[in-house]
Formats: structure tokens, C-alpha cells, sequence
């Protein structure tokens, strides 16, 4: 039996792979993890084409069911014209023009792996837009967060906390981000009250009572080294200060920074903790002899 071509869909997509199909300056990693209900700023005279995605575009991204990257195709859009071209070969519509006539726009894709990507976006004018909806999540696209190999090493508290306070950033909820940041730095001390609390001249009550810093002090040989560096002896302070004092945009700046921070010191702590294990079991195995 004869197969029936379209011939004009193959002139199309033609056009897409051969004038559009080098990049577009707007689909990319970035903006898949760029939080929901943040306004991004567009230049209203690009073309469609250079915002929204279009047939055969492809990305590689993580994938959070097959946890490793895959490649994601992107189904054509509606709203980008392809075959419109003004006197001087450029494209006529603009993304302005686009966000003129409509005020909610969806961004679809498949992985290779056959799973789905699907992202909502909502005008604010016609040179602004804000995510208003995702699925996959951010938080669940974002490999750095799911990968991380020191927190495969963590307990389960430390995990939750680290894991809420990215989560919430990705729903751009700052100062709760910032909250649960502290809630790891907090635990720390107590932890290493808990493991050194025969050597420590402090009952857990009185240890409790005491202003952070007066913690920190009382726990210096026991603590990891790198929180008393210059720039990481800061961080309790600047994320108390985050959650006191500054807006949601001011703690949005300095989230990950003293995200950084706080992963440091946790893995310092990890490699002290290993490190006197190993220690210990050849010490043992020496006094054997």
C-alpha cells in the first residue's frame, strides 16, 4: 500500500531543522530550573521561534524517574510561525506579538526515555512572564539536588532539611529556604555536643541556654575547621540576618552561596568523622598484636 505524505509538513519541518534548529537563546537548562512565580524579563522583539520551542528543538536535561540525563524533544508550538518571513528574511511575529493575543502559555516535552515535561507560563506584560506551573518539578529536575553524593552519607534529618530548604528556593520561598539552612547548621552543634558530651564540662540543658556563638566556641575542637575560616565564620549569622531582616529577593541572592557553605561544612564533618573511624579500627587491630 502506498504511503500518503504530507509534503507541505515536510516542507515545514524542513524549515524548522534548517533555520532554526541551531539553538534558542531562551529553552534552556536554566530556565527549566528557574523558580515558579518569578517574573522573567524578554526582549519583546525576538523572534518566536527564539523563545518558544519548536519542532525537533532537543535539550538534554535530568531526568528525575530514570535519575540520569536524558534527551528531551520538544513538540512544535502553535504560536511560532515558521514559514512567515518579512522582506528582509526575518520573521514577522515577534514573542510581543504573541503575548499580545494570548495570556497562558504551555512548553511541552518528551524525553527519550518517553517521559513527559510539561511547563505553564502565565503573561505579566508583553515582555514579562512567570512560570506558574511545572511537572516534573524544578526541585525533581534538578540534578545537583537529587545527586549530591555527601548526602547519601547524611541521616535523615539533615536530608529533609537540605531538601526543603531547595525545594522551597525553587518556589522561590527564600526565607523559608534560608530557615531550614539554619535548621542544619543547629542540628550540627547538637550532634557534636552528643558525640563529644563526655569530654564537654556543659549539660545538654545549659548547652541549649547558650547564645550560638557561645556554642560554637564551647564545640571549636570538635567542629569542623572550615567554620572558622574567614567568610564561613559568618554563615549563622547571615542566615539569621536573611531571616530577620532582608525580603525575599535579597535572601533569593544569597541563598545558594551560603547553601555552598553549609554543604562544605557538612562534608568537612563527614571526612573528620571518617577519618577517626579509621583510625580507631587500626588502632584496635594494632593493640591486637
Amino acid at each position: 500500500m502506498e504511503e500518503n505524505i504530507n509534503m507541505d509538513y515536510v516542507k515545514v519541518k524542513s524549515k524548522v531543522n534548517n533555520d532554526f534548529g541551531k539553538a534558542n537563546s531562551f529553552i534552556k537548562e536554566e530556565f527549566v530550573l528557574f523558580p515558579l512565580y518569578k517574573q522573567i524579563e524578554l526582549d519583546p522583539s525576538l523572534p518566536s521561534c527564539d523563545v518558544l520551542p519548536y519542532n525537533d528543538f532537543r535539550l538534554e536535561l535530568f531526568c528525575p524517574e530514570c535519575q540520569k540525563r536524558r534527551i528531551y524533544n520538544f513538540s512544535n508550538s502553535s504560536l511560532v510561525r515558521i514559514t512567515h518571513f518579512s522582506a528582509d528574511n526575518k520573521l514577522c511575529n515577534t514573542i510581543s506579538e504573541v503575548l499580545d493575543s494570548n495570556n497562558y502559555l504551555s512548553i511541552k516535552a518528551k524525553s527519550d526515555c518517553n517521559h513527559n515535561l510539561l511547563i505553564v507560563m502565565k503573561k505579566i506584560s508583553n515582555n514579562r512572564m512567570e512560570k506558574i506551573g511545572q511537572y516534573p518539578s524544578i526541585y525533581d529536575l534538578n540534578e545537583e539536588i537529587n545527586n549530591k553524593t555527601f548526602l547519601k552519607q547524611l541521616d535523615k534529618e539533615y536530608k529533609n532539611y537540605y531538601k526543603t530548604a531547595c525545594s522551597l528556593f525553587s518556589f522561590n520561598t527564600c526565607i523559608g529556604a534560608l530557615t531550614y539552612l539554619r535548621r542544619i547548621f543547629e542540628k550540627l552543634l547538637l550532634d557534636t555536643y552528643g558525640e563529644n558530651k563526655e569530654s564537654l564540662d556543659i549539660t545538654l540543658e545549659d548547652f541549649k541556654k547558650l547564645r550560638m556563638e557561645d556554642k560554637v566556641k564551647s564545640l571549636k575542637k570538635h567542629l569542623p575547621s572550615i567554620m572558622f575560616e574567614q567568610g564561613f565564620n559568618k554563615v549563622y549569622s547571615k542566615i539569621s540576618d536573611g531571616i530577620h531582616n532582608l525580603s525575599e529577593e535579597e535572601c533569593s541572592s544569597i541563598f545558594l552561596i551560603l547553601k555552598d557553605a553549609i554543604e562544605e561544612i557538612l562534608i568537612e564533618k563527614m571526612e573528620k568523622n571518617d577519618k577517626i573511624k579509621r583510625q580507631r579500627k587500626i588502632a584496635e587491630e594494632l593493640n591486637k598484636m
